[in-house]
């Protein structure tokens, strides 16, 4: 059976690769299909035009793009894809599938080897690797590539910790400082963050876990001594390596985040919107025991007070899993499980405990004071997501799993332990099937969703069913088929079998077909060399999709949004929209933007349409009811389109990202507005090359100071510090790669 354990991961890791193969492609839900398949075709296009994509002028009058973290773009995963798509011409959606299937057998990989260096067996290390990577915190990730990024690093990151506390190497500094950087690179910062907590963390239990000083004897005090300053340097030396290596990502981005609406004090109602609430725990147990999100309507718990703003639609991770983590805390004494006696601060399994529940209750957000507590951290207030924290619990609670694991099979008490354990699952299963059964009423009133309609109650107990079903069959099986030898295999193969049937409904992927789809309209408007600008209806979807259900909905939902152009489908084809809320938007522009958006709500049509044309604005796209004094051009499927009059004019010469090229003609000195946005970094050289001052205009516009006369004015955009940032980042390299020679050399 050794050599079979030896094949136990490898396998496990090639199946994975098969099916990310055959299943793997571009999200149909959510940021996945709207957000960043479209930002890496985007990309793409500006490589592939020898451009460095820093400015991105085709959402609210233009805003940095390589500042913001989720952009990625100085991560060397996303370099290294683009280059390759580029230089080969591949498809870039089919490149960032390949991007978002990697990162998930990174995680699949380094969770494994975590679970390895930490003495786990290879069959309980592969439990762990897939109850993390698997697990609905994780797996819903497609969704938000920058956070699967982190979540793919994070094992590796708590494995460099822990050897720097145990092992006081440099060579182990330097390694966490590289893979904390890459989380920061990768558009995670917040990941990165949560890893340092874990650290220190571990660090305080290894300081706990040895005697306290001893002041009566001198060699104790000082070796403790010499310890924590080992451990405060090599840390040291980590977050140097960090700042250097990321630089170029952390000076523009903190420029950004500090001058962003995340300084508002809006933004905190925008943090407790993805708290968890308490009773969706229960979803770390039952599969879908809220009910389905998409294609159809089947969430019941939708009808629960604060469930309205979900962050994943499910935390499962294994019933088995769960119980295997509980039996992490027991031990065998004759063939009896009982508590571990004397369980203490030091012992790795309750420190796994503790950081699960720390991250666990920190999920909460406003339900609990850990959350808030960690917002008067320096910086960690400018993140918005405590359910983000449930990766890090995940990861905890999968790695109790396989500790339980091991220590179940210590000896062939194994089987009746695990024979115990199904016993819960047949009482699991006949609890389900008398809800389904006798259709006990457990689903309130829910209401209608704007987007997948009416409740389908019969879909919810389906979902309920198919469970019921699935862990009835293989607990069956598992049970008729044990004994010492086998029953390890047979218990991984059902968790992960189980994981298979009851999350990958979350994988909601795009047809192909409907990668391309444009209106006649859009066709018309798209790539001009002065991109149209054009402001949609931000919340807006057809009111039959309110009142109807469809299994086809993702779908449907796709065709409408890049027909009505919802940002950022409208990124690839060069259209400007003013209303974009995406990660980041800048903290003056956001305040106009709420202004537009209470005045169409509360029909000040005639305010509303003039700010639309002080800004620029062409077209407005939205649904039939409404009216504007404006050109009408309707189209089927309540959509249509109005044109702007008198809209202010924009006539440049060149238009590019980095670089506008306009002339104008003043009969008398005064300030010419230029309806972009204003920040930082962008410069205004005349004809003849001397640099004129740009001065922000109405708190959003550019504006230059120009004497009488026929001028021909350039603006580049060349931010110091993005320059900054990246000779820093560059020194940090050449530091990194010296500092590990000489560490390899001599250690």
């Amino acid at each position: 059976m050794n050599s079979f354990s030896r094949l136990v991961f490898p396998v496990a890791f090639v199946l994975v690769t098969v099916f990310l193969l055959f299943f793997c492609g571009i999200s149909g839900f959510r940021d996945g299909a709207h957000f960043y398949a479209p930002l890496f075709q985007y990309l793409y296009d500006e490589v592939a035009a020898g451009r460095l994509p820093l400015w991105n002028p085709y959402e609210n009058l233009g805003q940095p793009l390589a500042a913001n973290p989720t952009t990625a773009f100085f991560y060397p995963v996303t370099l290294f894809t683009l280059g390759i798509a580029v230089f080969f011409q591949i498809d870039p959606l089919t490149a960032y599938s390949g991007y978002v299937g990697g990162h998930f057998l990174l995680a699949l990989f380094l969770s494994y080897r975590l679970a390895r260096s930490w003495g786990y067996s290879r069959e309980s290390a592969t439990l762990v690797s897939f109850c993390y990577t698997f697990s609905g915190n994780v797996l819903f990730q497609w969704n938000n590539v920058p956070f699967l990024v982190g979540a793919a690093w994070l094992p590796e990151a708590i494995r460099q910790a822990d050897r720097i506390i145990h092992r006081h190497k440099i060579r182990y500094a330097l390694n966490f400082g590289v893979v904390l950087a890459l989380m920061i690179l990768g558009g995670d910062p917040q990941a990165a963050y949560n890893a340092l907590l874990c650290a220190v963390v571990q660090w305080f239990a290894e300081y706990r876990k040895r005697k306290q000083f001893q002041w009566s004897n001198l060699h104790s005090f000082l070796l403790q001594f010499r310890l924590f300053y080992i451990r405060l340097l090599l840390f040291f030396l980590s977050g140097v390596i960090i700042f250097f290596l990321a630089a170029v990502q952390i000076l523009p981005a903190w420029e950004l985040g500090t001058l962003s609406d995340r300084t508002l004090t809006a933004h905190q109602h925008n943090i407790y919107s993805f708290s968890v609430p308490p009773w969706r725990f229960i979803e770390f147990l039952i599969p879908c025991a809220g009910g389905w999100q998409f294609p159809e309507n089947a969430r019941w718990f939708s009808a629960l007070p604060f469930d309205n703003e979900i962050w994943v639609p499910s935390f499962y991770m294994g019933f088995l899993p769960v119980l295997l983590a509980i039996f992490a805390f027991f031990k065998h004494q004759h063939d009896i499980v009982v508590p571990i006696d004397r369980v203490q601060f030091n012992n790795r399994t309750f420190i796994l405990f503790i950081l699960f529940l720390f991250f666990t209750l920190g999920s909460l957000g406003n339900w609990f004071i850990i959350y808030p507590f960690l917002t008067y951290l320096p910086g960690y207030g400018l993140f918005r997501y405590p359910a983000k924290l449930l990766v890090v619990a995940t990861l905890m609670l999968a790695l109790l799993a396989g500790a339980g694991f091991d220590r179940l099979r210590k000896d062939e008490s194994f089987c009746r332990c695990i024979k115990f354990i199904l016993w819960f699952c047949y009482l699991f299963v006949f609890f389900i099937l008398i809800i389904v059964l006798f259709r006990i009423d457990i689903f309130p009133e829910v209401p209608n969703c704007p987007l997948f309609g009416t409740f389908n109650v019969e879909a919810a107990y389906s979902g309920l069913l198919l469970t019921a079903i699935s862990v009835f069959f293989f607990t069956f099986l598992i049970r008729r088929t044990i004994h010492w030898q086998t029953a390890p295999y047979f218990l991984l193969l059902f968790v992960v079998l189980d994981l298979l049937i009851a999350n990958t409904w979350m994988f909601a992927v795009v047809p192909k077909h409907e990668r391309d789809i444009t209106t006649f309209f859009g066709d018309t408007i798209a790539g001009q060399t002065i991109p149209v600008r054009i402001y949609r209806f931000p919340v807006w979807y057809p009111p039959e999709f309110a009142v109807t259900s469809s299994k086809q909905r993702l779908v449907e939902a796709i065709r409408w949004e890049k027909m009505t152009f919802f940002p950022r489908y409208t990124l690839p084809q060069r259209i400007s929209v003013i209303d974009v809320r995406g990660t980041l938007m800048l903290k003056d522009y956001s305040v106009v933007a709420d202004k537009l958006r209470s005045e169409w709500q509360y029909g000040e049509s005639g305010d509303f349409e003039s700010h639309l044309a002080r800004l620029g604005v062409q077209y407005v796209v939205g649904s039939q009811d409404i009216c504007l004094n404006a050109e009408r051009i309707d189209l089927s499927n309540n959509k249509s389109f109005w044109k702007i009059r008198d809209s202010l004019e924009r006539s440049y010469i060149l238009f590019e990202p980095n670089r506008l090229i306009f002339e104008v003609l003043l009969s008398e000195s005064g300030t010419v507005v230029i309806p972009e946005q204003y920040w930082n970094g962008w410069r205004a050289f005349l004809e003849n090359g001397m640099e004129i001052p740009i001065k922000r205009v109405e708190e959003v516009f550019r504006g230059v100071d120009l004497p009488a006369g026929k001028h021909r004015l350039t603006m580049i955009y060349d931010p110091l510090v993005f320059k900054l940032g990246f000779i820093l980042s560059l020194f940090g390299v050449i530091l990194t790669l010296i500092s590990i020679f000489l560490v390899n050399s001599y250690e």
